[in-house]
Order: structure tokens, then sequence, then C-alpha cells
């Protein structure tokens, strides 16, 4: 048995102990006890010298309940731990930091001063970290300034490959243009040449504006300023205007087609000039002033119908004269808001107009010409009467003529359809359905 312990024994190479033959003599918590009972009983097994003194020497803590001295090698146990009374100290291999020495070395070299190297300068010994460049070492600053300069002259190289690439492409582009400047150089020189030549007088000729081609103002036509067909509007249109004219206005009040719901101050054989000066016979029989029927009827539409009969006996000059002396004495004696209708004169039959030549086509179209420009300065609107009611010819057509210048029934008809659908738009106006301005909320 003594020479089977003496086999498991481990040694070196030189017959010395293993590093961990220190635990040879290491007893468990339960011989420990067994020990302290019977401090006078030999252990059973012979063991070295030495480890027996270590040993010993573990036992005697143990049982003083006090910690084992350190060895060179140091030991102990953690710190702020009480140590177990029944727990040997655990040895420690040679070589091998103790606990209390790994717990008391120093912090990591990032977190404190690096400690002196032998033969390295004290001025270098700096430490990491420290937040400027040369505590950075020179591990950093050398490449840092190595990408510095490379950027740096990276850049003054594509800065001159720039200005180079632009200087050539300034020279070609000039070296091409260069023809096509000293062509237009030249074109311009000899037009300046010749334009200085052209305006110097000449032998004989005249200094000053060159005179113009004698060019004559063309008025606008009477179908330009006419009033267009702007929808149709109800009869009760007629409620509140007013109709001034001759007998062929008169007309009006003594058909069945006519209009009886408006007003009239129509005469027989009147003309502008009568308007305004001495009286005149009404339907009735009774000499009155025109004017005072005028505003006793306060109408708020004015349709004016004049030049017929005025056509007999006074030139076109007297006649247009009368008749915008006549407008501006009505215009102002009534509401500023009253709406006048100028009316064109009528055509007469084509009889009339050979056998009497102060109602020939021609004359009758320049004085409605003459007629729309008036209303135009007036501010009325002009109704082309004339074209509503001649035929091709421009003479009075035959299947609404009453005699060579009135008209019949079907005449006055056309005349009423005529008016109907020629009105000014006004909001109020009581167009029909199928008209463009109809509104139901008109009705």
């Amino acid at each position: 048995m003594e020479e089977y312990r003496q086999r498991q024994t481990p040694r070196g190479d030189a017959g010395s102990v293993r590093p961990d033959a220190a635990f040879a003599g290491r007893q468990s918590p339960k011989a420990a006890d067994s020990a302290r009972q019977r401090p006078d009983e030999a252990h059973p097994r012979e063991m070295r010298p030495d480890v027996a003194e270590r040993a010993r020497a573990i036992e005697r803590q143990i049982a003083r309940g006090n910690r084992a001295p350190q060895t060179p090698q140091g030991g102990g146990s953690r710190p702020g731990r009480p140590e177990r009374p029944d727990r040997q100290e655990r040895p420690e291999y040679p070589g091998r930091q103790s606990r209390q020495e790994r717990q008391d070395r120093p912090e990591r070299i990032d977190r404190q001063e690096r400690p002196e190297r032998p033969g390295r300068p004290e001025e270098r010994r700096q430490p990491r970290g420290a937040g400027t460049q040369a505590s950075r070492g020179r591990h950093y600053a050398a490449p840092r300034r190595k990408r510095r300069a490379f950027r740096m002259g990276g850049g003054l190289f594509f800065a001159s490959a720039a200005v180079v690439i632009l200087s050539l492409a300034w020279v070609i582009t000039t070296l091409i243009e260069l023809p096509a400047r000293r062509a237009e150089a030249a074109s311009l020189a000899a037009a300046s040449a010749a334009n200085a030549a052209l305006a110097s007088p000449q032998p004989g000729a005249s200094i000053g504006p060159v005179p113009g081609a004698q060019t004559a103002y063309t008025p606008p036509s009477a179908g330009l300023l006419a009033l267009p067909e702007a929808g149709r509007v109800d009869m009760r249109y007629f409620d509140d205007a007013l109709f001034i004219g001759d007998s062929l206005t008169r007309g009006f009040q003594e058909y069945a087609s006519g209009i009886p719901n408006a007003k009239y101050a129509a005469y027989i054989g009147v003309g502008p000039r009568q308007f305004m000066e001495g009286l005149v016979q009404n339907r009735s029989g009774e000499q009155v002033a025109a004017i005072d029927e005028i505003l006793a009827a306060a109408p708020e539409k004015v349709y004016l119908l004049l030049g017929t009969n005025s056509m007999a006996t006074l030139s076109d000059e007297a006649f247009l004269k009368y008749y915008e002396d006549f407008l501006d004495f009505l215009l102002p004696q009534l509401p500023a808001d009253t709406v006048y209708y100028l009316q064109a004169i009528p055509p007469v039959t084509a009889g009339k107009m050979e056998s009497d030549e102060n109602f020939s086509v021609e004359r009758i179209q320049g004085l409605n010409e003459q007629l729309a420009l008036l209303a135009y300065r007036k501010g009325l609107y002009f109704l082309d009467l004339f074209s509503a009611l001649s035929d091709e010819t421009g003479a009075l057509r035959a299947d609404i003529a009453s005699g060579e210048i009135h008209l019949n029934d079907s005449g006055y008809s056309l005349w009423r359809e005529f008016l109907v659908t020629h009105t000014a738009y006004r909001k109020g106006n009581p167009y029909l359905p199928g008209s463009p301005y109809y509104s139901a909320g008109d009705v």
C-alpha cells in the first residue's frame, strides 16, 4: 500500500515535486474535523517533510481561525468575504498571482498613465486619449498628415486640369468663329457706308420729311354699328316704351299687328325740326307741343324714327343737323338711365325710287350710315330697320308695302318681330324660353 502511494506521487523530470503536489496534503472538511477532535493522532500516510510542514501550518491556521500568512507567491481570500472556518487555504501555483495581487493590479493602460518602460523618454510618456494630436501618438498623426497632403494635392491637380480644358475650349471656339466675325464686321461696315451715302443730301434734293400718300378715314358701316339679334323678349317689354316718329310710327297704333301696350308721340308729316318748334296735331286732332307729351309719358325706353318726310324738303346736311339738335334737346330732359333706340330710315318702293330722286336707295343708305355714326356718338343703340324691310335691290318689299312709303299689316308684323328680337341686354328683360339670356327667375 505504501509503495502504491509513492508511485502515485507526481514528480518532475529532475525529481522535484510538481506544482500540483502542494494539494497532496490538503484535507477535506470532514477529515479536518476528525483531526481537530484527535490532535494527537498521526496521519495515516507518510508525506514529504516540506509538504507535511505546509499542511501543519494550514491546520494551525484553521485551528486559530485567522487568515494564513501570505506566501511570496501571493494568496488570500476575496476582500469583504469571511473565510469559512472549515475551509483550508488553497495552495498557489509557483509564479501565479494571488487574488489580492490581481485586485490591486493597476488600471488599464488607456485609463491611467502608461507605466514607465526602461529606456523610454519621459516626454513621450503621455496618457492615451488626452484629446490633443500630441497625446494620440505618432501612430495617428503621420497617416492623417499623409491623407491631408494627398487630398490637397489631388484638389490642385483637378483644378489645374479644369483650367487647362477651359482654356483649350476657348481657343478652339475663337478659331472656329473668327471667319464669321470677320465677315459680319465687313458687312456692317458696308451697310454703314451705304447709310451714310443715303443720308448725305444729293444735289437738288429737298431736305425734310417725305410727304406720305393721302389716306381717307373710313368710318364704320351701319351694319357694323347696328345692334345684333339678342334673344326674344315678351311683349311686356314695351309697357314702358315710347315711340317717337311720323306717320310710319303711328301705324303701330292703328294695326292689330302693332304694339298697343306702348306709348306714342307720333304725328303726321313731322320731322326733327317740328319736335322742337311749334305745335303738332295728335291722334285726337289737338294741337299740342310734342315735348310735353314726351315728358308726360315718362318712358324708360325710347324708339326714334324720323327722316322720311324730311328727305323731300331738306338736304342731307340740314336733316342731320336738325336730327342732332333734337337729340341734344331731348336727352337732357329724360332720366339718364333711359334706353334709346335710333331706327334707320326704312326703304321705299322701287317705283318711288325711280320717280323721285330724293328717295334713291343710295341716298337712303348714305343717310342711314350717318345716323348710325350719330347714334354711336350720342351713346344710343342703332337698329338697322332698312335691311329688315328691304329686298335684294334695296327697295321696300312689295308684299309688305301699302302705297309707296307706308306698310300694311304684314309689314308692321315684320317690324314688330324685328323689334322683339333686337333689344339691348338688361338683367330684368322678360326674355322668352329658348332665348340665350332666358332665366326662370326673370319671368
